[in-house]
């Protein structure tokens, strides 16, 4: 071997390199855009921030280890893993409490998911899919914009989940013990990061059975070694979830037990039929790209995206039939692998969001890359333009992506985001920092935001209720809080998550005080979003 055998082995994956470049051409610039939503901050930055400066940090259900005096949380809700914020730490630390710092770690995540799909489907297809997939992954708007803003919707289990799949192919082409075992440690760690990858694992389980009971079990032979092998990487990555279960008498099971009949929220789980029907549709614009992006300031589905599934799924059943139904357990995984996440996702314990797929995002991509890979195959020997019809039809299905991506990179540059994930809480931020009154958020939306862009100079206590309608209590309780010497937080009418801003006024004028703003925030594009008030008698 020469110095340059390496070097032609990876100058081989240009198309790797070059889809990497294109995903984060579109993921890094202006990175602060949309504004830091309170979830990001509540799961990941806020805690991170804190657990760096030996600040005391609220730990859901006391679910936590103390290693050298330093109480550790093991989850920031009871599906949700803690993993995030210790993969934010080092950003913070050498970056300080921006938006930016947290979502570079965010963004990285969302570029070794696209690493490990490629890998994925250069193992289980070819060269083609691998490259198409890759391609097709780099310009989703949906993966794109999720991976900007990558702790909103937990991208870090997606990820985990590509790296099991493409580390599960790498044990099966060369049955080695590492990649088993690595295999089963990024699985869990993909369940502990949401337990929603739970999904995933259940389909691929699923889609094991089916081989086996086809081939009765011939050449599906594992010893109980390698079984116990993939088992211990399984259980050392969800090891923190078991652990938080027995700190805190199962909270996770006793969540899901609640939400049996009814969620919190008001999603019936006994209407599955009617909630199969959503979640299609759901999917369906997750693939399009289209409502669920609104936050950034437009809707630019890309109505392409679809037929361009279907058009994959066609070359694929053509090389099936081509080739007699070899292969077919290939084939069969990843359509597998998404109908197995819409069907289950039907069950929640918070509400039917579309950011739950975001644990199958990556899958699109390998339709795509599976049917150009049909495609090449089957035209191979006999057309010599297939492979450069493949590479064609690769760059138009990707061409509608990207256009759909610049727009709404566009939209968010345009308007710094709408709602609760508006830049104008930097700017409160900023005008709160300077300020040395205490601060009350009469909505949701703001506490944890803050208390990160201040560095946690401005701990904001929050008194709304989370309850569309008013707490029977919340007036008594808002009375004991009237102080001149207090800023408190409103969203603008018609901006509430919780409206609770009239109820505050006239709590204000009973008291005989009056109310001034002393500080509005908005949105790029103007429009006033978050009052600062503060009261006078």
């Amino acid at each position: 071997m020469t110095y340059a055998d390496p070097l032609r082995r990876a100058a081989r994956h240009w198309p790797l390199a070059l889809a990497l470049a294109i995903f984060l051409a579109f993921a890094l610039p202006d990175l602060g855009l949309p504004g830091l939503h309170y979830d990001e901050a509540l799961e990941a930055a806020t805690p991170a921030l804190l657990l760096l400066r030996g600040q005391p940090l609220t730990i859901i259900n006391n679910g936590a280890i103390e290693i050298g005096g330093q109480r550790l949380p093991l989850m920031v809700q009871n599906h949700i893993g803690a993993i995030q914020i210790y993969a934010a730490m080092p950003f913070v630390a050498l970056l300080g409490p921006t938006a930016e710092a947290l979502r570079l770690m965010t963004v990285l995540v969302g570029a070794i998911t696209l690493a490990a799909v490629y890998a994925f489907a250069a193992q289980v297809w070819g060269r083609w899919a691998a490259g198409t997939a890759a391609l097709a992954l780099a310009v989703f708007p949906s993966f794109i914009f999720w991976s900007r803003q990558g702790v909103f919707i937990t991208n870090i289990s997606p990820c985990m989940a590509a790296l099991a799949f493409a580390l599960g192919a790498r044990w099966w082409r060369t049955r080695g013990a590492g990649p088993l075992f690595l295999a089963g440690l990024a699985a869990g760690l993909a369940i502990y990061a949401k337990v929603s990858a739970l999904w995933l694992l259940n389909g691929a389980a699923l889609w094991a059975a089916l081989c086996w009971l086809a081939v009765r079990g011939r050449g599906f032979a594992i010893s109980p070694r390698r079984v116990a092998l993939a088992c211990a990487g399984l259980g050392l990555g969800v090891l923190p979830v078991v652990a938080y279960n027995l700190i805190t008498g199962f909270a996770t099971f006793a969540v899901v037990e609640k939400s049996a009949s009814t969620t919190y929220l008001g999603t019936s789980n006994q209407n599955l039929l009617t909630n199969l029907q959503t979640r299609l549709a759901q999917a369906a614009d997750v693939i399009g790209s289209g409502q669920h992006l609104w936050y950034l300031g437009g809707q630019f589905p890309n109505p392409y995206a679809l037929p361009a599934l279907a058009v994959a799924l066609g070359l694929v059943a053509a090389r099936l039939w081509r080739e007699r139904g070899l292969g077919w357990q290939r084939e069969l995984l990843v359509p597998l692998l998404g109908l197995g996440c819409v069907a289950q996702s039907c069950f929640t314990i918070s509400a039917l969001w579309y950011t739950h797929f975001a644990i199958a995002v990556w899958l699109p991509a390998l339709v795509l890359g599976a049917g150009a890979e049909a495609l090449a195959r089957v035209g191979a020997g006999r057309w010599r333009w297939a492979g450069p019809t493949a590479a064609l039809l690769a760059v138009l299905a990707a061409a509608p992506q990207a256009a759909s991506s610049w727009a709404y990179l566009g939209a968010v540059r345009s308007t710094g985001g709408l709602s609760f994930h508006s830049s104008a809480i930097a700017d409160v931020s900023r005008f709160l920092a300077a300020r040395p009154e205490p601060v009350v958020a009469l909505d949701w939306g703001f506490s944890a935001p803050i208390e990160y862009l201040t560095g946690g100079q401005k701990r904001v206590e929050e008194l709304y209720g989370f309850s569309p309608e008013l707490p029977p209590d919340f007036t008594q309780q808002l009375a004991s809080k009237l102080d001149t010497d207090t800023l408190y937080l409103t969203h603008s009418p018609g901006e509430e998550a919780f409206t609770r801003r009239q109820a505050f006024l006239d709590a204000v004028a009973a008291a005989g005080l009056r109310a001034e703003q002393v500080n509005r925030s908005v949105r790029k594009d103007g429009l006033a979003l978050i009052e600062v008030w503060k009261l006078s008698r």
